[in-house]
């Protein structure tokens, strides 16, 4: 394996191994000594990898096929060996060891992609130790670790196009300050949000803090009952504040905290807030449903953070159109958001603009602008075309469950966009098959199809022309 992805996966690891150091403190603090075991295997099984991997290799720039590489084989590795507490435990009362294995790769996989589809019925009853470490797996996997050490160890030279795209304009050359930054800024969000629903009246520190984090990081739920508590008006006002800033990009944070208000609303922001607010109203006429429900679960879907309180099986079809497509577009480049992104249909739109324009266009310079800006908004064509290509595969493959088309499409927009909202279908009750087809989406959700298609397409490319040589060496003798 290329020495650049084998040093920073090592990287990677240890960062997780240090975070999974906190809920083991929460466990010695709560004298879980039972639930201490595997968290400890867990830690050592990160730090040790970490190290070992580190120990092996010098860490190097990574050019953007290592990149893909190393961005998919994380979002592998991570809930592998984040699923030993699920397995050690076992709170799926799983039939056998192949359920209960993937009973826990199942858990594992949705927190570290922040999806937050779950197989536990009541999470509130977990020991303290394992909500936080539950909670801290969408951290590593929400906040953008992955992307953090993408850009922590890009080339020198990239800089200056990391901070246009991040929408910073100096990073002082200095990848390890943004790396904290990033981190300091999603830890002040939790912390201040936290204190606010402490001051509320939800004094239990713990399910407060883990609630937070799921809410920024759109992934787990509270169940339906637990839920009630949130429901009213103060509680979701921050919570709809919460899936707003978890959803928009990283450029929106770091500009209002760093009080820079004029900066705050790029093109971006400014769609993806006209999105919401359009679909709000939309699904207000269409279910006929108060106007500040409907903008709840449109804010909940389009960020892809999946909290619910209406029961979404007696919506409309049409009313579930609409949620798939918010689901499936999803929110901010650069945020903890899934989906296809704002970014893209920007691109898309301006793209087509500069098309229809064209012919209207004289100078020859413009021209030249124009067909560079078509050019480079092919990846964003490819990428929403690659989306829905494998929702509509994926939703057929789910539908042989003995589910309507319209209910699979739903599921599967769910896990691709990194949602976790479900009608149902999704539950620890499910075929074992049909457990990995939705371990799988949510993985290619988080990682993106492009970037699967980056690491898969050559290494099959490779293994075919060998085969091929092969097969004409042995003709020839």
């Amino acid at each position: 394996m290329n020495q650049r992805i084998i040093a920073n996966l090592g990287f990677l690891l240890q960062t997780a191994g240090l975070l999974t150091i906190i809920p083991i403190i929460t466990g010695f603090i709560f004298n879980e000594t039972a639930q201490l075991i595997p968290l400890f295997l867990t830690a050592l099984a990160f730090l040790g990898g970490g190290f070992f991997l580190n120990a092996l290799c010098e860490r190097k720039d990574l050019t953007v096929k290592s990149a893909s590489t190393l961005l998919f084989l994380a979002f592998i590795i991570l809930p592998l060996i984040g699923a030993i507490p699920y397995l050690y435990l076992d709170p799926f009362a799983s039939a056998n060891g192949l359920d209960r294995f993937t009973n826990s790769c199942f858990e594992s996989v949705s927190g570290f992609t922040t999806t937050g589809f779950s197989f536990i019925s009541n999470p509130e009853v977990l020991p303290r130790s394992v909500l936080v470490y539950r909670s801290l797996t969408e951290v590593m996997g929400g906040v953008g670790v992955v992307f953090l050490i993408l850009a922590f160890f890009q080339s020198r030279r990239a800089l200056p196009r990391l901070g246009g795209v991040l929408g910073i304009e100096n990073l002082s050359r200095n990848l390890k300050r943004m790396f904290f930054m990033v981190l300091a800024i999603y830890g002040i969000y939790i912390l201040v949000f936290t204190g606010i629903f402490y001051l509320l009246g939800y004094t239990d520190f713990v399910a407060t803090g883990t609630f937070v984090i799921d809410t920024l990081t759109g992934g787990f739920s509270p169940n339906t009952l637990t839920f009630q508590q949130y429901l009213s008006v103060a509680p979701q006002i921050l919570i709809l504040l919460l899936m707003f800033l978890g959803a928009v990009n990283f450029s929106f944070n770091y500009n209002l905290l760093a009080g820079k208000f004029k900066k705050i609303f790029s093109p971006e922001i400014v769609l993806f807030i006209c999105i919401m607010v359009t679909a709000s109203i939309v699904l207000f006429f269409v279910m006929d449903i108060g106007f500040f429900d409907s903008l709840f679960h449109v804010v909940s879907l389009a960020s892809t953070q999946g909290i619910y309180y209406l029961n979404l099986a007696t919506f409309s079809s049409n009313a579930v159109v609409l949620l798939v497509i918010l689901m499936s577009v999803g929110g901010c480049a650069f945020s903890m958001a899934g989906g296809i992104k704002i970014s893209r249909l920007l691109a898309l739109g301006t793209s087509f603009g500069h098309l229809i324009s064209m012919p209207f266009t004289k100078s020859d310079r413009q021209k030249e602008t124009t067909k560079t800006e078509i050019t480079e908004a092919f990846p964003a064509v490819m990428a929403i075309l690659f989306f829905f290509a494998a929702l509509v595969v994926f939703a057929l493959l789910l539908s042989t469950m003995g589910i309507s088309f319209g209910h699979a499409l739903f599921e599967m927009g769910s896990a691709l966009s990194t949602t976790g909202a479900t009608m149902g279908a999704v539950s620890v009750a499910m075929p074992l098959g049909y457990k990995w087809l939705i371990m799988v989406s949510m993985i290619i959700g988080k990682v993106e199809i492009v970037t699967v298609f980056a690491v898969l397409v050559p290494f099959f490319v490779k293994k075919i022309r060998r085969r091929v040589k092969f097969s004409g060496l042995s003709k020839s003798f």
